[in-house]
């Protein structure tokens, strides 16, 4: 049955009075380094580089996913990450670290042949996302390799940050993610302390 233009049109207006989210703005967010910026940074300071980093194919995408309950996520299709999570984590680390020990020698994974490296950290995030408390969680496996390639320390973490209640896409708060990308960006600085008190260790061994 062929639909006439007028049936068609009123459709459309019906639409418009129903306030479809066809023409939305999409929000976009980033996490952000919040360890304390030193005075001045050394270029001869330790070499460290970062990554490689690994997600979890639910995370791997641009919509930011919520857990709900232990084995269901929620996917916010107009909150996204303002570009790739995965590059924004490690330059998140990288910075922190950088702030950490005062130095400019920071590479990024993957790093041009020669660069030099004393540690190198790595990580595989099992989990990365806020819970259904309103609290944004990071669990992972994290490791330190010293400049001749060998594995010098392996570590599991798990850590914790509230983000105040719980977001969506549907509650009347303008930006409904900012909290939890706060929260998630504070969980990097724990983590990226912990890195730091490790290379520390390992530099005093």
């Amino acid at each position: 049955m062929r639909l006439s233009p007028a049936f068609i049109l009123l459709g459309l207006a019906l639409l418009g009075l129903t306030g479809c989210p066809f023409n939305a703005p999409t929000r976009l967010y980033v996490l952000t380094a919040t360890t304390d910026k030193p005075a001045s940074t050394s270029p001869e300071g330790l070499a460290i580089g970062v990554g490689p980093i690994t997600l979890p194919k639910y995370l791997d995408r641009p919509q930011i996913v919520t857990r709900v309950a232990a084995n269901s996520l929620d996917q916010a299709n107009l909150d996204q990450w303002g570009g790739d999570l995965n590059d924004n984590i490690t330059r998140v680390v990288a910075t922190n670290l950088s702030n950490l020990f005062a130095t400019d020698r920071i590479s990024f994974y993957p790093w041009k042949d020669g660069a030099p490296l004393d540690y190198q950290v790595t990580m595989d995030i099992s989990r990365f996302e806020q819970d259904k408390d309103g609290n944004a969680v990071l669990n992972l496996f994290w490791s330190i390799v010293g400049k001749d390639g060998a594995v010098l320390l392996m570590r599991r973490s798990s850590y914790s940050q509230p983000a105040g209640e719980p977001a969506s896409s549907q509650s009347d708060n303008p930006r409904p993610f900012d909290a939890q990308a706060a929260a998630m960006s504070r969980d990097l600085a724990l983590l990226s302390h912990d890195i730091a008190t490790a290379i520390t260790g390992l530099k005093g061994s």
